[in-house]
């Protein structure tokens, strides 16, 4: 299945054993966010998280 990531529009093919295949294949609606997305988002909310504590 083609999917496009809701952030960088970055289109990939997933397949069966990816963890969203299922969510998708049942709301094609639903937002996708492709690996390198998540990382850079993961990495910003510890940051701010972090920053936020020592204050």
């Amino acid at each position: 299945m083609k999917v496009r990531c809701a952030i960088c529009g970055k289109e990939e093919e997933i397949n069966k054993v990816h963890k969203d295949y299922n969510k998708l294949m049942e709301n094609p609606q639903a937002v996708y966010i492709c690996q390198a997305c998540r990382i850079i988002l993961s990495s910003q909310a510890t940051r701010e998280h972090v920053s936020r504590g020592k204050r």
